[in-house]
């Protein structure tokens, strides 16, 4: 029997084992501009508000889950509120200024029973809600669409950390969530289990 069989071969490079090209970002420049531009047009103290009853309208069920008082539902409206003014502001770098801090949240929601198709509703409650704002014109269409991938940027996110969470749950989700929201964006963490 020959012993050179179990000599290890060197690796013969390919295509596959050549280095990954830079990720584009999830938007363009001009969709950046046309989400902050038409961020300016949403009245802040009703958008909350109406992503809340967009949302419970697509999935009736998330009622409950808000506690039955009227208390939580608000305390949810200012920080979705917060949610997308944070998005807005960090459009230019998402995935290192905003997906830590979106992770943490949802991570944060892992103990509460929220599924894929709640974190949808939101994503879809958004877009419809922003909508009810973006002036009619040449660029609407565009504008809509660069708000449905950011919607779906976070409400992607958010249920991806939920479901790591709900798998290894943090010991206080509530209290990580009152950290994180008396404070700003945190710097990166990761979770791991």
């Amino acid at each position: 029997m020959d012993k050179n069989h179990l000599v290890p071969k060197p690796l013969r490079r390919c295509r596959s084992a050549s280095p990954l090209p830079p990720r584009s970002p999830l938007l363009s420049q001009d969709q950046q501009v046309l989400i902050k531009r038409s961020w300016h047009r949403v009245p802040h103290s009703s958008v909350g508000n109406s992503i809340y009853t967009h949302m419970i309208a697509r999935c009736p069920d998330m009622r409950s889950m808000f506690g039955g008082d009227n208390s939580s539902a608000d305390r949810h409206m200012r920080h979705f509120l917060g949610l997308l003014q944070c998005a807005v502001d960090n459009l230019n770098d998402m995935e290192k200024a905003l997906q830590p801090w979106v992770d943490l949240l949802g991570k944060g929601h892992g103990g509460f029973s929220i599924r894929s198709k709640h974190w949808d509703a939101f994503g879809e409650a958004i877009v419809t809600a922003v909508s009810e704002w973006i002036a009619p014109g040449k660029s609407h269409k565009d504008t809509v669409k660069a708000w449905m991938l950011l919607s779906s940027f976070l409400s992607d996110r958010l249920s991806a950390a939920s479901r790591i969470a709900a798998n290894c749950p943090m010991s206080t989700p509530r209290i990580q969530l009152i950290t994180l929201m008396a404070s700003a964006p945190p710097p990166p963490i990761r979770f791991e289990c």
